[in-house]
């Protein structure tokens, strides 16, 4: 999603611009932020790894939900990835680096990774904009926990949403133990969680997680003409009926995500998990070595 003239390709409008703050233009290597008027967009930025989130995509994330909640000119926030992928979830890429370091480094990077986590989620609730999410392609693991997080959620004809914590070796993270059974219903949020199905974009707006089901070539008119007249709303009151609709969920939120770092803290350690990072390892290491042929 480029600034300039015309229509990206995307189906962003033309004339958004990189967001300023305090006057200074922020750079972001992981992700594009921009702004038209009163929306803001956060555009996932790691199309070679399908938007994979590292510890430096999250920070980045972490600069631009700041900057737009002291910007009092951002209503409304839309978090996306491109047309292939909103995130293939977490990039293993790091930890599994970690891993050959030896165990006590590993301890320490899984205890970095929920201060981080723990951070994400506060974030993501204590946002002072509307957000929303719109869903392209694949959204795996924490890219589906972060959608929970979001105020709406949207998708288009493509979107997959997968959770395979359980073929990792993992559990549910980020609060989805408790924002998926509320969004989706008990049973559909354990099958997905437990069982790792697919979820695609009418079932997902079957059982509600989604509130429509867009158009790829229609995004310009039903989606993106539609959130620039929502971001033009009076400020005072989105944020107070967005106050009053977290008021319950914040609390269950955070009891949820407690919960979820006890048990990981547990199964990051075990054979399973450990085995997944070597496997990933591996894979990368064949495929460094293919691209020197």
């Amino acid at each position: 999603m480029s600034a300039g003239a015309g229509v990206a390709s995307d189906g962003v409008a033309a004339a958004v611009v990189a967001l300023p703050v305090g006057g200074v233009k922020k750079s972001y290597h992981e992700l594009i932020v921009q702004r038209r008027g009163a929306l803001m967009t956060i555009q996932f930025n790691r199309p070679a790894v399908r938007n994979a989130l590292r510890r430096r995509t999250i920070y980045e994330l972490f600069r631009a939900l700041d900057a737009a909640s002291a910007d009092p000119e951002v209503n409304v926030i839309v978090l996306m990835g491109n047309a292939e992928a909103f995130t293939a979830g977490n990039d293993l890429s790091d930890v599994a680096a970690v891993q050959n370091k030896g165990l006590d480094a590993l301890n320490v990077y899984f205890r970095a990774s929920n201060y981080v986590m723990s951070l994400l989620v506060k974030r993501m609730l204590l946002c002072r904009k509307v957000l929303v999410a719109l869903v392209q392609g694949v959204c795996v693991g924490m890219g589906v926990t972060l959608c929970a997080l979001c105020d709406v959620v949207y998708a288009t004809e493509t979107a997959q949403f997968w959770t395979p914590f359980s073929k990792l070796g993992l559990c549910a993270e980020l609060g989805s133990s408790w924002t998926l059974p509320h969004l989706l219903g008990r049973s559909k949020a354990a099958e997905l969680l437990l069982f790792g199905t697919r979820m695609d974009a009418q079932m997902a707006l079957q059982h509600g997680f989604v509130v429509a089901v867009l158009q790829e070539d229609q995004l310009q008119v039903q989606f993106w003409q539609r959130m620039e007249e929502h971001a033009r709303l009076p400020a005072a009151s989105l944020l107070a009926t967005k106050r009053l609709l977290q008021h319950q969920w914040r609390p269950n939120v955070l009891a949820a995500f407690s919960e979820e770092c006890k048990e990981l803290a547990s199964l990051r350690r075990r054979s399973t998990y450990l085995g997944e990072l070597a496997a990933f390892a591996g894979r990368a290491k064949r495929s460094q070595l293919k691209s020197k042929l």
